[in-house]
């Protein structure tokens, strides 16, 4: 039995269907597909005629989907437009990286570490991973072009 010949391109194509799956799960997760992302809690305090004062607590919790159902305030329209945002790098950056585009690899690379650095203490953390895996592939596509370049191969072990 003979096993297929290992090939950068197939390299970049498992990195890139990993940085759709976990792009996947950021955009589901944003979404509020696991339960809530962002939860909130206001105190208002009310005084009567009486000179007694009474304290109300309002809490909710509030996901990405909510803002397609009407939800205006809160975080939904800020995590709706960033699980697009996320989708969307990934899904350009994954087919890129099947049909073994490298300089659009690289261009999904260089925003996805942007938002990354920019949202350190908030979404960034979603573009982390798929970022990553984007950059194996980025980097798997480009040693293939440098190879078939320069005409080197890899020496036989």
């Amino acid at each position: 039995m003979e096993l297929p010949k290992s090939s950068l391109l197939n390299v970049a194509r498992g990195a890139g269907v990993l940085a759709c799956l976990s792009g996947g799960y950021g955009f589901l997760f944003m979404l509020g597909a696991f339960g809530p992302v962002s939860c909130w809690t206001t105190q208002t305090a009310t005084e009567s005629a009486s000179g007694k004062s009474t304290t109300v607590v309002t809490r909710g919790c509030e996901a990405g989907i909510d803002y397609l159902f009407g939800s205006t305030g809160g975080n939904a329209p800020v995590l709706f437009g960033w699980a697009m945002v996320l989708i969307g790098l990934v899904a350009f950056g994954g087919a890129a990286a099947w049909l073994g585009y490298r300089h659009i690899i690289w261009a999904t690379v260089a925003i996805g570490t942007s938002i990354s650095i920019l949202g350190m203490l908030s979404i960034g953390w979603f573009f982390v991973l798929p970022t990553l895996c984007l950059l194996i592939a980025a980097v798997a596509l480009t040693v293939q072009a440098r190879r078939e370049s320069t005409g080197r191969r890899p020496t036989a072990i």
